[in-house]
């Protein structure tokens, strides 16, 4: 088959005579085999089930002409972008291609990946984000990691998709404090420590943590026959009294609420600080005579109370033991 005038909508780069070309069998569309593999899809997947077929001619006529269209939105950018202008996906553009000869683009295989060259992610800061809030007040409010937020923030807008973010699942209340979210950040926090508290509470300061501390200690004494062992834990949680099984219950219930909650704050603190972001930037606006001052001001992260934070939670997590194992860890 003639692919000749024909670009892989990976790489960008066209076809050569010569060129390991895959074809997808869902569309049909051409792909360079190594971006194929590398991509482990074809670019249009996500138009696949729509009545969508791969139309040579016309790929023809967008080769030729001076904008490049998202394989995700199909929506008409500029030549020179390296991310769609509405949802942020990553273009291989023609400078990319020309920094690599060989037709690698690092944009164009990882989504997450971020060129220092363009701080908005390909989003117009012109672009409405929602509430009269444009891109541009969105990334001079956020300040660090802009590119991230922006691609989050309009993926959220335009097709209500989010990201997990692993450092809100990781500091939870405090990395929403870190992001100014003080409200929220601040009821999260307060209940992390509360759990944390009332685990390691029961844990060291009450019968039935001790009772069950020698009984996991006489388990691993004995570990050498596991079945005798099982055995001998299980008749000792048996024989322990009612109050002192609820306070193991409300022990392990503290444990799993406490990773439920980094859970549910890793999966919702994008659109948390997506509207947090839209929220003080139009306050700032209505009440401002110098708004972009205080995006400077108001916006960005607060590393003060991040660090403040870490230093808690080590005296929480490693004053117990000195306390209550005479300092022997």
């Amino acid at each position: 088959m003639d692919f000749n005038g024909l670009k892989c909508p990976v790489c960008n780069v066209e076809f050569k005579d010569g060129d390991d070309i895959v074809v997808c069998p869902e569309c049909g569309a051409p792909h360079h085999r190594q971006c194929y593999e590398i991509e482990n899809r074809c670019a249009y997947e996500n138009q696949h089930g729509e009545n969508f077929s791969f139309n040579k001619e016309e790929e023809k006529k967008e080769s030729e002409s001076d904008s490049i269209i998202c394989p995700r939105c199909k929506t008409e950018n500029q030549k020179g972008m390296f991310y769609c202008g509405r949802c942020g996906f990553p273009l291989s553009s023609q400078n990319a291609n020309t920094q690599n000869p060989g037709g690698f683009n690092p944009g164009g295989f990882n989504p997450n990946f971020t060129n220092v060259m363009d701080p908005m992610a390909g989003v117009n800061p012109e672009e409405d984000m929602g509430d009269g809030v444009t891109a541009g007040e969105i990334s001079k409010y956020v300040q660090k990691n802009t590119p991230y937020f922006i691609r989050v923030f309009n993926n959220i807008k335009n097709f209500s998709k989010g990201r997990f973010n692993f450092c809100a699942f990781l500091f939870s209340g405090g990395y929403l404090l870190y992001r100014k979210m003080y409200k929220i950040g601040a009821l999260i926090t307060a209940l992390m420590i509360f759990l944390w508290i009332s685990e390691l509470y029961i844990h060291y300061c009450t019968p039935a943590g001790q009772q069950m501390n020698e009984l996991f200690n006489n388990y691993y004494a004995s570990a050498s026959n596991p079945t005798d062992a099982m055995n001998e834990l299980y008749k000792g949680i048996a024989s322990m009294s009612s109050l002192n099984l609820i306070l193991l219950g409300l022990m392990y219930f503290s444990s799993i609420a406490q990773l439920a909650l980094k859970i549910i704050v890793g999966i919702f603190a994008n659109r948390w600080y997506f509207k947090h972001c839209k929220t003080k930037i139009k306050d700032i606006k209505s009440n401002s005579e110098k708004p972009a001052d205080e995006f400077q001001t108001k916006g960005g992260v607060n590393t003060a109370i991040a660090i403040s934070l870490l230093a808690v939670y080590f005296v929480i997590e490693f004053i117990p033991y000195f306390v209550f194992t005479g300092g022997v860890l």
